[in-house]
C-alpha cells in the first residue's frame, strides 16, 4: 500500500511542477501521448492537475479524464479546477490501490512524472493492462526533476525494460520525453 507524501512535500512538489510547467510545453507532452477527442484517459498520479485540465480540453465533451491520486489534497485541488473551468468530463479517484475502473475502458494512461514513486510497479502494470483497451497506450514522461526530488531516479532503460519486459506492452515510440507503449 502506497502512502501519500506529507502535505508540505506535496506543496513543494506542486511549486516545482509549476516552475517546470513554465519551462516545458506540457500541452505538447499531452499531445505526444496520442490522446484525441473522444478518448477515455487515466491521469495516474495526477497531482494538482497540470496535465488533467489540458487533457480534458483535448478529449472534449465526448471523452473522459479520470484523475487519480493517493493524496487527498491533489483531489481537492483538481475538483476546484474542474469547477473553475466548468469541466463535465473529469472524474476524480482517490486511491492507493486499484483504480476501480472497468476492464478495457481506457484509451490512454498518462504516467507523467510518477513512475519513480510507485513501489510495486508490476502490480501497477497488471492493473493498467486490465483497464486499457486492446490498442490502449501507456505514455510515460519521466523528466527527472520529480525523481531527483524524491531521490528515486528511473532511467530510460529501466522504463523500457520494465514495460517491454512485462510481456504486456510493446514500445511504440519515443518522442522527446514521452515513452509510449501499446498494450499487447
Amino acid at each position: 500500500m502506497e502512502k501519500p507524501v506529507k502535505n508540505i512535500h506535496f506543496r513543494i512538489m506542486t511549486f516545482v511542477m509549476s516552475v517546470v510547467k513554465s519551462i516545458r510545453n506540457i500541452n505538447m507532452e499531452i499531445i505526444r501521448s496520442g490522446i484525441k477527442k473522444g478518448d477515455h484517459v487515466l491521469d495516474y498520479g495526477c497531482g494538482p492537475g497540470f496535465v488533467t485540465i489540458p487533457a480534458a480540453k483535448i478529449v472534449g465533451e465526448e471523452g473522459m479524464i479520470y484523475a487519480m491520486d493517493i493524496h487527498p489534497f491533489a483531489i481537492e485541488t483538481i475538483e476546484k479546477k474542474i469547477k473553475r473551468n466548468k469541466l463535465g468530463n473529469v472524474k476524480t479517484i482517490l486511491s492507493d490501490e486499484g483504480v476501480g475502473l472497468s476492464n478495457g475502458l481506457i484509451d490512454v494512461v498518462l504516467l507523467f512524472n510518477v513512475i519513480f514513486m510507485v513501489k510495486d510497479k508490476e502490480k501497477l502494470l497488471d492493473e493498467l493492462h486490465r483497464i486499457l483497451k486492446n490498442d490502449g497506450v501507456i505514455s510515460i514522461v519521466n523528466s527527472g526533476l520529480g525523481s531527483k526530488f524524491k531521490n528515486k531516479e528511473v532511467s530510460e532503460n529501466q522504463i523500457i525494460k520494465l514495460l517491454s519486459g512485462s510481456g504486456k506492452f510493446v514500445l511504440s515510440n519515443i518522442d522527446h520525453l514521452n515513452y509510449n507503449f501499446v498494450k499487447r
